[in-house]
């Protein structure tokens, strides 16, 4: 099992008004690509949020190169916390303005 991520678009209703949404990182363990948006895809669901765009879904790398050193040690901690648990772990949510 490897640790997956995803950089996910979403949008959602508020007060009976679409609004854009926003994205959000997502890590989820899984045993394959397919797998991994599956799970993603019902988590989401379950928040009612509807993804729109998904960027990618592929295994994390650890050594991925981010702006600081301080993004780099809170997106291992996400990895880390995605490995030790079966449901998925999502990032900060960006929000949009209204459609």
């Amino acid at each position: 099992m490897k640790v997956y991520w995803s950089s996910v678009e979403y949008e959602y209703l508020y007060d009976d008004k679409k609004l854009k949404g926003g994205f959000v990182y997502v890590f989820v363990k899984s045993k394959d690509a397919i797998s991994a948006y599956e799970q993603m895809k019902k988590e989401f669901a379950k928040e009612d949020l509807n993804p729109i765009s998904w960027e990618f879904v592929s295994p994390y790398d650890i050594n991925t190169e981010w702006d600081s050193e301080e993004e780099k040690l809170h997106y291992k901690k996400l990895y880390e916390l995605a490995k030790k648990s079966n449901k998925c772990i999502f990032d900060t949510f960006y929000a949009y303005a209204n459609k």
